[in-house]
């Protein structure tokens, strides 16, 4: 299937394009430094009865980012010649997504920036969000008793990842309203160390976080190319869907996380017309205020005056890919077969028949890394610090 030749080109770029991504590494641009503080005025106004919109703040680009974009440009158009090659076309996309994002920021202070940003994601289609909004109304926020801390999570994480002898850390996140983040290009695990969990849900972040992210990230190392670690255009929605697929799976999507989903997917669907407090008034009759405040937060991050429109609505990828990742498996001849493809690399449902035919030539491994066969959905006994 592979004409050698044609794929010299993309294996000599391949890596370098890896660790630009890296080092570009969008959602630190993304994430206000001043969350916590806005946080605190948000909560404190809306406990008074007023509206208070926050404005956040974010690491500058430095030049450094315009030298890898300026890079990017050459690879791109050394890659635009391998006309023969399988793998230069997503390489150019992935190129080109990243050159995009970067011309965004440059007028983040434009009024019309958030409008773009979710232009650039895209917002949920009707029947995904009334399905979101059926899942608020069913779903009754049945409280669990959030009594672990991060350092509790921390202990259960590495204790897993020793167990499988994989070398990731653990470290603090830094912000964005996210709990717990892999980031897959730098074997680490993010914890929010502000947070709280609850012992009821910490199989399914085992499931999701290390069953899935983990689990992909390890697989893609030992295939030819770089991009079955990072991840294909376009492969996040399989990534959040088939992490969502298997709590479920596995019996771990606890409602908790399924209202999480769902309130997102709200929080994207009105971010166009809402504003901050609009997205936080909107979902308060399912979540206290400080639920709600992340829920806006993950949707309006990247904007400084939250008041304006728009937003960054990736997290429809949760819930859409949920319903897209369980409609493919179900209509499979073999679940367990689909799944060692899915599980060769950070690779999308429409790059399955590719992956299948890689596969089958010997070209692409087996994966090592399969939630079933590696992860042991026990119950956990957490010592409490």
């Amino acid at each position: 299937m592979l004409a050698a030749e044609s794929e010299k080109c993309v294996l000599k770029y391949d890596r370098r394009l890896f660790d630009i991504e890296k080092q570009l590494n969008i959602l630190r641009y993304l994430n206000p430094v001043n969350t916590r503080k806005e946080k605190e005025k948000f909560l404190r106004a809306y406990t008074e009865g007023k509206s208070y919109g926050p404005i956040f703040e974010y690491e500058s680009c430095g030049p450094e980012v315009g030298a890898f974009c300026r890079e990017l440009k050459k690879i791109r158009e050394k890659l635009e010649y391998c006309n023969d090659s399988v793998f230069a076309p997503f390489c150019i996309k992935k190129i080109n997504y990243l050159l995009r994002f970067r011309e965004l920021l440059t007028h983040r202070d434009s009024p019309d920036f958030g409008s773009e940003l979710s232009a650039f994601y895209g917002t949920p289609s009707k029947s995904l969000l009334q399905e979101a909004r059926k899942n608020l109304e069913d779903l009754k926020d049945g409280r669990v008793e959030k009594n672990l801390s991060p350092e509790d999570i921390r202990g259960v994480f590495e204790k897993e990842l020793k167990r499988l002898g994989l070398e990731w850390e653990v470290r603090p996140a830094d912000g964005g309203g996210v709990k717990i983040a892999v980031n897959a290009a730098c074997n680490e695990i993010h914890i929010d160390f502000s947070a709280l969990f609850s012992e009821a849900g910490i199989k399914g972040y085992l499931c999701h976080e290390i069953g899935t992210h983990v689990f992909r990230a390890e697989n893609g190392k030992f295939q030819p190319l770089m991009l079955f670690r990072s991840g294909f255009p376009g492969y996040m929605e399989t990534e959040e869907g088939l992490a969502a697929y298997n709590e479920a799976k596995n019996g771990v999507l606890v409602p908790e996380n399924l209202r999480k989903y769902s309130a997102r997917i709200v929080a994207a669907a009105i971010c166009n017309e809402a504003s901050f407090s609009d997205i936080v008034d909107e979902l308060a009759d399912n979540f206290p205020p400080e639920e709600a405040f992340t829920f806006a937060l993950r949707v309006k991050r990247g904007l400084k005056d939250t008041s304006l429109p728009g937003g960054y609505t990736k997290d429809c990828a949760y819930l859409s890919g949920f319903r897209k990742v369980n409609d493919f498996l179900q209509k499979q001849p073999s679940e367990q077969e689909a799944l060692k493809i899915l599980y060769c690399g950070k690779v999308g449902l429409r790059h399955f028949q590719l992956a299948k035919d890689l596969l089958a030539e010997g070209i692409l491994k087996q994966p090592r890394y399969l939630p079933e066969a590696n992860l042991p959905y026990r119950a956990f006994s957490v010592a409490h610090n």
